[in-house]
């Protein structure tokens, strides 16, 4: 007989996050925290239809709020002036 203790039962192992942006960036869902496998999900930036639908019952419910009312010059003096792009001259003689 031998007075070896029993073995430990082993942890379930958390998959490590993988690197899936182009700069390494590892992307999750907001509402449930998976790890997603790319940028290209149908429901990006959540992983599926019902973690979408659940944030956006948080905007409706009001559990997601803005820190201070909506100023609309406040960003005004910060946008850059946007000037048309003119067409590429034509070589036509």
């Amino acid at each position: 007989m031998s007075s070896q203790p029993p073995p430990k039962p082993q942890q379930p192992q958390t998959p490590k996050p993988r690197p899936v942006g182009t700069d390494g960036t590892v992307f999750k869902c907001p509402i449930c925290k998976t790890i997603l496998p790319g940028t290209q999900v149908a429901t990006f930036p959540f992983c599926s239809e019902r973690c979408k639908l659940l944030d956006l019952n948080n905007w409706l419910s009001g559990r997601y709020t803005v820190s201070r009312p909506i100023d609309p010059t406040d960003e005004l003096d910060d946008l850059p002036t946007i000037r048309p792009q003119q067409p590429p001259p034509t070589n036509e003689a």
